[in-house]
Parts: C-alpha cells; sequence; structure tokens
C-alpha cells in the first residue's frame, strides 16, 4: 500500500464503511500472530485480543485513527497498537477485572426488558452460573454476548468488529437472549421443585 491508499482507507474506516473494518482486522490478525508467537499467547486469547484493539480504534468516534498523523504506513501503526496493546494488557489480573466487570453488566442488562426481569435477576447470583449459562450458546453466540454485555459494544459496533451484517448481529443477540431467558428460568424451577421435596 502506498500513502495515498493508507489515507483512503483510513479516510473509509472513519465513514464506518464495513470492507475497511475487514482489512483493518485482517492485519491485526497477521501482527497478533507474529505477537502470538512472543507472548505465548493461548488461541483461545486471539480473538479477544482482536476484539479489544478494535475497540480501541472504534473509541471516542475514532479519535485515534483522527491523529494518525501518515509519519509511518498504516500497517506499522497497527503493529504498535497491537504489540502495545499485547504488552499492556495480557495480564491475569486485567482479565479477571473485566469478567468481574462485565458480570454486573450482564445481570442488570440482560433482561431489562423482560416482564419477568426481576425473579430472572435474582437467579444471576454468581460469575459461574453466568459462565455454565455462556456453554449452551454456540460460539459466535458467545462471543457476540460478550461484546455486548461486557464491553459495552451496540450492534452497530459489534457487526464493524465482526465484519457481519447488524441484522446479523441483533438476530444472534435475541437469539441468544431466548437461550439464556431458558436457562435461568429453568434454574428457577428446578429450585422451587428442591423446595417443594424438602416439604
Amino acid at each position: 500500500m502506498t500513502i495515498e491508499q493508507d489515507k483512503r482507507v483510513v479516510s473509509a474506516l472513519i465513514q464506518g464503511n464495513n470492507q475497511a473494518w475487514i482489512e483493518i482486522g485482517n492485519c491485526i490478525d497477521l501482527w497478533l500472530i507474529n505477537a502470538s508467537a512472543r507472548h505465548f499467547i493461548q488461541d483461545a486469547d486471539i480473538q479477544d485480543l482482536k476484539q479489544e484493539i478494535l475497540e480501541k480504534l472504534l473509541e471516542n468516534k475514532y479519535s485515534r485513527l483522527q491523529q494518525f498523523a501518515f509519519r509511518c504506513r498504516l500497517s506499522t501503526w497497527v503493529g504498535t497498537i497491537v504489540n502495545n496493546h499485547v504488552y499492556e494488557n495480557y495480564t491475569s489480573s486485567i482479565r479477571r477485572e473485566r469478567r468481574e466487570k462485565g458480570f454486573e453488566s450482564f445481570k442488570l442488562n440482560v433482561f431489562n426488558d423482560e416482564n419477568e426481569s426481576e425473579n430472572l435477576i435474582d437467579r444471576i447470583d454468581s460469575q459461574e452460573k453466568v459462565e455454565k449459562a455462556l456453554e449452551i450458546l454456540t460460539p459466535n453466540e458467545h462471543r457476540t454476548i460478550r461484546m455486548l454485555y461486557w464491553d459495552g459494544l451496540d450492534a452497530v459496533d459489534i457487526s464493524r468488529v465482526t465484519g457481519e451484517n447488524r441484522s446479523t448481529i441483533t438476530s444472534r443477540i435475541t437469539r441468544a437472549r431466548k437461550k439464556l431467558r431458558k436457562v435461568f428460568l429453568e434454574s428457577e424451577n428446578e429450585t422451587e421443585s428442591e423446595e417443594g421435596k424438602a416439604i
């Protein structure tokens, strides 16, 4: 790519062009492959790291992208962001804190438009229960729910991170929430049944 091509890509990214976001995602993938070899990053964490890096580029109406001064190649700049992010954030304490924060967001928001939300929220009383419930989701549903509640992205930004249509994301969220609702309602029924037997 030439500097002019880099300028066109940055402009397309700022305008929300999905194809440009796919290209930048591919660039991040390449840098993460290199970083993973150096830092012994587990495969399961690669996708999370990619998502976090894309979110950095989305923050504050693309302010980071708007500050890019073209003093180096776009791909080199992306590589610097990837390497800095991996170095600063790939630690267990950061991930633990993120899990705890995400749990609270999930609990408060996952059933916020359900009539039975209070009963369901009472059932979401531990991170372990949430992690177990998330196991019933497909990998794509699981990742989307984490982006929505753990990372605070909306459907538009999730579609940019994943390269999928917004309608695909909203359908997936609806499907995942129905599955989770069923799990927590079944948990409630099991508890009531056990209490009945005890009497």
